[in-house]
């Protein structure tokens, strides 16, 4: 996502021909006519390059940009910027893939209208502000000399500067939008405010539920169903961080819940481990406010089937329980399917098997990875999701790990549901 390219303070951007103002790299105009047709014409025509260099690229900006300024470490999950058994490291690969992404629809923004949205929803999440963006724009732009060498001509660089000022410029004007909005709506605030763990619920081997709620005492905003908070974490011997968990308890209640799993790794989570390890009722962490679009659509006549993956069954917990609490959707047909690994990980089945007995339209299935178990067995398939759903005439909200996202939604697609009937978020590394 483009989240990964907004991090620390700076006044100037540097680059070899001198310095390049704020003024200008966030040159306050409207997408359309902001840049101009040379530089979209530039743009354009180096993106077989980008596709082939686009990872040299980042992967050689992110420790150049953590050494010059370590503040901004705490924007990022370290993890992320590691290569393991072979594989792209994350953190990189996905700047990689959001700036072709770019490139290729730098003539046509609008396309890429869902992703700016994301992206800004986690920005806000995180305490991102306007003053956060110049350093990133300082090192990509060297990266992309150092990587290109020659390649990276004057024309080519003006107009990767000019480019990334409209992109900053797009992602700050709509994260203000949300922040001030986020401020202003009753319960609201901005940046971070003190949470207390009131209550500490082990769920399952390597899954806890926390239930937080104010410092202050004081109310809290309505979050959608789906959404999730970004929490700073001073983890000790490591560098302060951020991390964002979903809300997993129903809108309305007098506290967040999160739901956390414990990340074993290689490498193993820093936050996850501490979360599960140290923390306990009584601490206090800071909480930033409810953001993500990854959220209910309750205008829809349409059944809902929620397909989870491990510990992504967390936003769709929330969903399910607003829906099983509101007398409007008391008739509304609602299918769950949840894979994971075997009961010993599992969280919250007893939950959905107490709600499938309670509510006549609600309908629980289980697949399995272990073969021990008495239910099917996984990964989940095409065959199951028509067993669990009697019509492919239905809203699916997805979220899991990769390989589980890729799955279902490769099944969905041959079975033939529309496009705009699915939903889905990534959970875990791929986030």
């Amino acid at each position: 996502m483009l989240s990964t390219l907004i991090m620390g303070p700076s006044k100037q951007v540097m680059r070899k021909s001198g310095t390049i103002t704020l003024a200008r790299m966030f040159h306050a105009s409207p997408v359309s006519s902001a840049m101009s047709r040379k530089t979209m014409d530039i743009i354009k025509s180096t993106a077989p390059v980008v596709a082939q260099y686009g990872y040299q690229i980042t992967r050689k900006m992110y420790p150049r940009m953590f050494e010059r300024h370590p503040e901004v470490r705490r924007m990022f999950n370290q993890t992320h910027q590691v290569e393991i058994a072979g594989a792209k490291a994350h953190q990189p690969f996905t700047l990689a893939s959001s700036v072709q992404a770019y490139v290729e629809n730098i003539d046509n923004l609008g396309a890429l209208k869902d992703v700016v949205e994301r992206v800004a929803q986690k920005h806000v999440s995180l305490y991102v502000l306007p003053e956060h963006y110049p350093i990133v724009g300082e090192n990509l732009l060297w990266a992309i000399r150092e990587v290109l060498g020659d390649g990276a001509t004057p024309d080519i660089m003006n107009a990767y500067e000019e480019a990334y000022g409209v992109l900053a410029d797009v992602f700050i004007k709509r994260e203000t939008e949300i922040r001030e909005a986020k401020k202003n709506e009753v319960g609201g605030w901005e940046g971070w405010r003190d949470f207390v763990v009131a209550e500490k619920i082990k769920e399952s081997s390597i899954i806890s539920s926390l239930i937080l709620k104010p410092k202050d005492g004081g109310k809290l905003p309505t979050h959608l169903p789906g959404q999730y908070v970004g929490m700073m974490m001073n983890v000790p011997g490591h560098d302060t961080t951020t991390r964002n968990y979903s809300i997993s308890c129903r809108p309305g209640c007098d506290y967040f819940r999160i739901t956390v799993k414990k990340e074993v790794g290689p490498p193993p989570g820093v936050v996850s481990t501490y979360l599960h390890e140290k923390v306990k009722e009584g601490d206090v962490l800071q909480v930033g406010v409810p953001c993500g679009d990854f959220v209910l659509d309750e205008k829809s006549s349409r059944p809902i089937c929620f397909v989870s993956g491990g510990v992504g069954l967390t936003p769709l917990l929330s969903m399910t329980e607003h829906l099983l609490s509101s007398e409007e959707h008391a008739y509304k047909p609602i299918y769950y399917l949840d894979a994971t690994r075997n009961s010993d990980v599992e969280a919250k089945h007893d939950f959905f098997q107490r709600m499938s007995w309670k509510h006549m339209n609600f309908h629980a299935k289980f697949v399995y990875d272990d073969p021990s178990e008495e239910y099917p067995h996984g990964p989940i398939s095409l065959d199951h999701l028509k067993q669990a759903v009697p019509t492919k005439d239905t809203d699916f909200y997805v979220c899991g790990p990769r390989s589980m996202m890729s799955a279902v939604l490769d099944s969905l697609a041959k079975w033939g549901v529309p496009q705009q009937n699915v939903k889905f978020e990534h959970f875990g590394p791929f986030n």
